[in-house]
């Protein structure tokens, strides 16, 4: 692990410690933003500790794709998640949620239009959700305010399952952006901040005039 990695993944396991009087749904979600470039193992940050702690991880995606992406990723190393989107039908939704009720399955890969659906909410909500993770967590702000006010309830969903831990993860964030995000998702709370160096040396961008 990267020193920024192990950082994030301690202070997702202190939260979800049983012995931390924080961590038993008494008292408001740590909460952590995160922002590290592409390709700093981000996923690693909430897959890990998904593995390691007791309760279920809901990570929330803004495309499809990506979530068929880290299921596939995560298939391909023997770690069954589910993923929980539109257009499923009643079958594929129950075997989802058995999965997770029988502990089978410990990794809720969903978008924010189907965390809104109050169906959806309440079974997650009657089981143990230990950790909300919030991936590419800048749409919440930059899409939330414009096309997709899914993004703009997710605050309600983190009082609705009641996490031990909520954690926002970005490849980059403007100052506004991130005031936004911790106004919808940690309630205006404090919340610890773990940034890396967006430099990234392998990348240059350069102009070449031409005819």
């Amino acid at each position: 692990l990267h020193p920024l990695q192990r950082l994030v993944i301690a202070n997702v396991m202190d939260a979800l410690d049983p012995a931390d009087p924080g961590a038993d749904g008494d008292e408001p979600p740590a909460r952590q933003a995160v922002i590290l470039p592409t390709g700093a193992g981000k996923s690693v940050c909430f897959q890990l500790p998904a593995l390691l702690a007791p309760g279920i991880t809901v990570a929330v995606y803004p495309l499809i794709g990506l979530m068929s992406d880290q299921a596939r990723r995560l298939d391909g190393r023997g770690i069954k998640s589910v993923t929980l989107r539109g257009g499923m039908d009643a079958g594929e939704r129950e075997a989802a949620f058995s999965a997770l009720g029988d502990g089978s399955a410990r990794l809720a890969l969903v978008n924010p239009e189907t965390l809104a659906v109050p169906r959806v909410l309440e079974r997650l909500a009657a089981m143990d959700i230990s950790h909300l993770a919030v991936d590419e967590a800048h749409c919440v702000s930059e899409w939330g305010d414009s096309f997709r006010p899914a993004y703009l309830r997710l605050g309600d969903a983190v009082k609705a399952l009641a996490p031990a831990v909520v954690t926002a993860f970005t490849a980059t964030a403007s100052e506004p952006v991130l005031a936004r995000v911790a106004e919808l998702l940690f309630q205006g709370l404090p919340y610890r901040l773990v940034m890396g160096s967006p430099d990234r040396p392998n990348i240059r961008y350069r102009v070449e005039p031409t005819l």
